[in-house]
């Protein structure tokens, strides 16, 4: 039976975590089952591996200021626009109850400060249906990912 790819990329965050290397990663999935092809995997692996490296390095960016290269993973994933932009929101239903933590993506086609990020949210938010009902408490710029051709 065949590993599909989603599967794949979430074995390889999770070896990538526990420290094993890539190739004994690789060797271990094949023998559960057929895995997509060598250079396919290790693509895939300096891509989560790139993204696990800057995991919430957005966080410590001014808001003022655009991210370098150092605090943004480069990709070769199919991506709708250049960038993307991963915020921790805050919110909650009604006052007085839990808050609820959950991540959201924002796309862009041009690079922004965290501040321009969390306006775009903040837009955005009642216009997205899921979460018209509710209230952000707070906003993280926690990650960014931009596509790069191979």
């Amino acid at each position: 039976m065949s590993i599909l790819r989603a599967e794949i990329i979430a074995k390889i965050r999770k070896g990538i975590r526990e420290g094993i290397p890539r190739t004994r990663l690789y060797n271990e999935l094949r023998a559960v089952g057929p895995v997509t092809r060598k250079t396919t995997f290790l693509a895939d692996y300096r891509n989560v591996a790139g993204v696990e490296r800057v995991e919430g390095a957005l966080r410590f960016v001014r808001k003022d200021r655009y991210p370098t290269e150092k605090t943004m993973a480069a990709v070769t994933w199919e991506t709708s626009k250049e960038y993307m932009y991963k915020v921790k929101v805050q919110s909650v239903l009604r006052i007085g109850e839990p808050i609820t933590e959950r991540f959201v993506n924002i796309m862009s086609d041009v690079p922004m400060t965290p501040a321009m990020i969390e306006t775009e949210v903040k837009e955005r938010w009642g216009e997205w249906e899921k979460y018209t009902a509710e209230e952000i408490t707070g906003l993280q710029v926690w990650s960014a990912v931009r596509k790069v051709m191979e």
